[in-house]
């Protein structure tokens, strides 16, 4: 398919409104291209505008990894565990976390890095391994930790795990940070922005934090903010038994990875601009949008919603805006891009544009509803001004939403929140659906790693 020119005013007669639609219906506006395992689709939500007129529309951009399985994995791993010791993590949470941390340790290889710093109002270095070699002697280090009680210093560990993963970053590792903590910072920075600003650096410095709240008193608005400016996850554990299976998971995710360093750059056309880029960090340079996006596993998909303004124009053809996407290849080391455009046709007869709305764009838009609902949901329970019933009716409607949008694993989410609330546990709730939250403005999905079985079932306790 040739490029469409930045204008391209339909010549001769004009079209009835059959002829038109099955022209669209023949052309291929929904532009893909597909290089080194990784997909790129690019598609408005309506192909058809009214032409002389402004107005608003949506812009969705899906990168999907195709990468198959190989023997063995491309990269080494370059892991930091920061584990909260602070006096609440007394007893059985810091024995699960223990335990987490060696299922951690058997799931590596000899070419794998491994930090764990142990953290309270100071932050310590108790195990640093370049090569993980002696996995009988690094687990006797965690037996070591001892929890020795006094205040957290959320900002001082993440500074140190910083310093860490960047002395035994390897050419080619993957450099990821996993935060563990049931408190809030009460020593050191405190700050929402000071911890912003040190989540962008990890990022800057090829690294990215995930974060994993324990139980109920955790600030889950900073910890999901580290791990969406940084590029990583976000977990809510209502139980410590729970730590081991969010680990599990969490460090599959990091060895699954196919795509790294992945940044979306948006260069809208003339007569169009971007309003609003949803969820993911970005920065405006140039007349350029360039979006962050986080690591893309094997199977995974990565979407990106925007909505667009556009000014008035002429009948005709119109490119709208171009993507371009750069990442780096895991198992090639190739660093490459790929490009795409939408195009929209602007026509003087809108029943042709009730006919072509894209059922993609549709469904993303649905999730983004879903995701402020939530939003309004959470502060209703947490400020008691909605009732539970009520919270429950409404997150069955959001639940149906999501199944029939294909977001399967927040669908379930939501069940177990609709569980909490009808056990009275509301702050467990509202904690649940923050992670529901986060997972929904991130944009990320599984494809059939969702629906395959899952790597943490066995000898799991419940």
């Amino acid at each position: 398919m040739n490029p469409i020119d930045e204008i391209s005013i339909e010549p001769g007669a004009a079209k009835t409104a059959d002829g038109l639609f099955g022209e669209h219906l023949q052309r291929d506006y929904l532009y893909k291209r597909d290089v080194h395992s990784i997909e790129m689709t690019v598609s408005l939500f309506n192909s058809f505008v009214l032409h002389k007129s402004t107005g608003e529309t949506f812009l969705l951009v899906e990168l999907l990894s195709k990468e198959k399985p190989r023997a063995g994995r491309e990269s080494p791993l370059n892991l930091v565990l920061l584990l909260d010791k602070s006096h609440s993590m007394f007893g059985g949470p810091i024995i699960e976390v223990i335990k987490a941390a060696k299922v951690v340790i058997d799931q590596l290889t000899g070419r794998d890095s491994l930090t764990v710093i142990a953290f309270d109002q100071d932050a310590k270095v108790v195990l640093s391994s370049r090569r993980v070699l002696n996995k009988d002697e690094a687990k006797r280090r965690l037996d070591r930790i001892d929890v020795e009680g006094g205040s957290t210093d959320l900002h001082a560990a993440l500074k140190l795990g910083l310093k860490e993963m960047r002395e035994l970053s390897a050419e080619n590792s993957i450099d990821k940070i996993v935060l563990l903590t049931d408190g809030r910072p009460t020593h050191g920075e405190t700050l929402d922005q000071n911890f912003f600003q040190l989540a962008e650096t990890i990022r800057e410095k090829g690294g990215s934090v995930s974060s994993v709240g324990v139980g109920l008193d955790y600030n889950e608005d900073l910890l999901s903010s580290v791990a969406r400016l940084s590029g990583g996850g976000f977990y809510h554990s209502a139980r410590p038994r729970e730590i081991k299976k969010i680990f599990k998971k969490e460090i599959a995710h990091f060895l699954n990875v196919s795509h790294r360093n992945l940044e979306m750059v948006i260069t809208p056309r003339k007569w169009v601009r971007v309003k609003e880029i949803f969820g993911l960090p970005h920065r405006f340079e140039s007349g350029k949008h360039i979006v962050q996006l986080p690591d893309l596993e094997k199977y995974t998909e990565q979407s990106v919603l925007l909505t667009l303004q556009y000014e008035n124009h002429p009948a005709g053809l119109f490119r709208m805006i171009d993507v371009k996407t750069v990442y780096y290849h895991v198992s090639t080391g190739i660093e490459s891009e790929l490009s795409g455009w939408a195009a929209a046709r602007y026509v003087d007869d809108p029943t042709i544009i009730k006919r072509g709305k894209n059922p993609r764009v549709d469904k993303a838009l649905l999730r983004r509803n879903v995701k402020s609902d939530l939003i309004s949901t959470i502060r209703g329970i947490r400020t008691r001004v909605l009732s539970v019933d009520d919270a429950q009716d409404q997150l069955k409607d959001y639940q149906r939403t999501l199944i029939l949008s294909g977001n399967t694993k927040e669908a379930r989410e939501l069940g177990e929140a609709i569980q909490q609330l009808a056990k009275g546990r509301e702050e467990d709730a509202s904690k649940t659906l923050s992670q529901s939250t986060f997972s929904l403005d991130r944009g990320k999905r599984d494809t059939e790693i969702e629906n395959g079985p899952e790597p943490d079932q066995a000898g799991d306790d419940e």
